[in-house]
């Protein structure tokens, strides 16, 4: 039976962080398949807003170059991702690419458990970013959701 495990990345060196430990722990276990879940920025509601003909041609100028944007800073959270998995091991095969364009008013930990359930995930992985000195007596908002919440699977949370 393959694991699935679900690696929560973002632009932060805590995804990175969190694809090395998953990397050195299964790099070469063909048995595990990794999936990159990248949440991208909220879409501007600007984009959502219906308009007259003109300003629906506007809208998908603006729609085409927001997408744009996001690819591109999707691309540079996940290459660097993608090579350490497979410098470790891990055939292209074996990870999988997902993103979410969330809505105004979206939860990112939300997002997250929704795609576990989706994907009956065995583990999901998260970077947890650097805290303060009081925030080290806490998790991250999105990590302590993800945490309190997720049911039936294990949650990494690799600083």
């Amino acid at each position: 039976m393959k694991s699935k495990i679900l690696l929560a990345i973002d632009s932060s060196g805590a995804s990175i962080k969190a694809a090395r430990y998953v990397a050195n722990l299964l790099g070469n276990n063909h048995n595990v398949s990794v999936t990159l879940f990248h949440v991208l920025t909220t879409v501007p509601p600007d984009l959502l807003e219906a308009g007259t003909l003109e300003g629906e041609e506007e809208n998908k100028h603006k729609k085409g170059a927001w997408e744009e944007a996001e690819h591109e800073i999707e691309c540079k959270c996940l290459e660097p991702v993608i090579d350490i998995l497979k410098q470790a091991g891990f055939r292209e095969e074996q990870i999988q690419r997902k993103h979410f364009a969330p809505l105004p008013g979206f939860d990112v930990a939300h997002v997250i458990l929704k795609e576990c359930e989706r994907g009956d995930y065995d583990t999901v992985v998260l970077g947890k970013r650097g805290t303060s000195r009081i925030g080290y007596f806490l998790i991250g908002a999105v990590t302590e959701k993800v945490v309190r919440h997720a049911k039936g699977m294990a949650v990494w949370i690799i600083e």
